[in-house]
This record gives structure tokens, sequence and C-alpha cells, in this order.
């Protein structure tokens, strides 16, 4: 099962539906994700959104990361992960590293195969590089499947100095992360 991290009593109601579940977990670089997230709450044209860019909306007034902002809430995984571990003890739990499912999915794919007990049957003829996306796409067989239009769009060009500001932000709570997981994606600091 995918886990949707940060919804809560997520876990106790998985946990009542099937105790013995794999649970898989991909995370990106937060600061990634958070642009991410911002840039697919800004495209939906239903969505209720602020016309306040990226910078305006996490830096709070006084300089400050805005931490009540839903990308940079959602991103900081650390404060997700220990509700999941209090529930479920952490050999049922994956982490896949989402940066470089992105970069090199057999990889990844491969390691979630043998997480999953199941024979490794993907291989890198199962994908093929969408220039356009700028991300690998699944083939199978004769037929080419990517992700929709609303995959793979263009980030909007982020401040450097928020960006910095984001990275030491998140720097401590990457490591709370490291820590509990016994696992160091890299992600930069600075």
């Amino acid at each position: 099962m995918l886990l949707y991290i940060s919804r809560s009593q997520v876990p106790e109601r998985i946990k009542a539906m099937n105790s013995s579940i794999k649970l898989l977990l991909i995370l990106r670089d937060p600061v990634i994700r958070a642009i991410s997230d911002y840039t697919q709450l800004h495209s939906n044209p239903l969505a209720n959104r602020s016309s306040r860019s990226f910078e305006q909306l996490v830096v709070k007034p006084d300089g400050t990361v805005n931490t009540n902002y839903r990308p940079v809430a959602v991103s900081t995984y650390h404060n997700h992960v220990y509700r999941w571990l209090d529930v479920f003890p952490r050999d049922q739990l994956f982490v896949v590293n989402g940066d470089r499912l992105i970069t090199n999915p057999v990889s990844e794919l491969n390691r979630i195969e043998t997480f999953l007990g199941l024979e490794h049957r993907i291989s890198a003829e199962n994908f093929y590089f969408n220039r356009t996306k700028g991300f690998y796409c699944l083939r199978y067989g004769p037929v080419d499947k990517c992700l929709k239009e609303t995959k793979g769009r263009k980030h909007p060009e982020i401040q450097p100095a928020v960006v910095a500001k984001l990275r030491e932000h998140f720097g401590q709570h990457n490591q709370k992360l490291y820590d509990v997981l016994g696992q160091d994606f890299g992600w930069p600091e600075k």
C-alpha cells in the first residue's frame, strides 16, 4: 500500500484492516516536493488558490519559513513518519527514494520487488525517457504509457535565497528523518 503520509488516523485504520500489510513510502527532496506541490495546487483551475507567489506563501513577513503552509508541513516528513512507526514495525515500511525513482526507476523498483518478495520482472526494457516531461515513462510491449499532463510540468523559478532558506529549515528535520529511518537521502542542506 502506498502511504498518504500526512493524513491523520490513517495508520490506525490501515492496521485495523490488515496488521501485516507491507507499506511503501516514497520521499523526495522536501524543497523540490514543496515547490512541486505549489505548482500542482496552482495549476488546478478549480482550486481556491492564492495569487501570491511561492516565495510569498513560504516565507512569512518576519523572514521565517511558514511551517503552516501545506507544502512545507507535508514535506516535514519525520512528523508524519513517527505516527506511522508508532503503529507499524519498521520492517513493514519500505522507504523509496523518490528522487532515484525519477532518475533510475529500474533500481528503485527492483528494491521494491525485493521488499515485497516478488520475482524481479522489471527491467530497463519497461521504460523509455520522455524528453518532453523530463522523466521515464512505462513501456509495456508495444504500448507506451506516461503520467497525465498534470505530471512533469515545469516548476516556477524560485529565488535562490528562498531555496537556501528552505534547505536550512529542512536540514534539521531531514536529519531527524534520517535518524528514525536509518537511511540518509543526502538531500542538499544549502
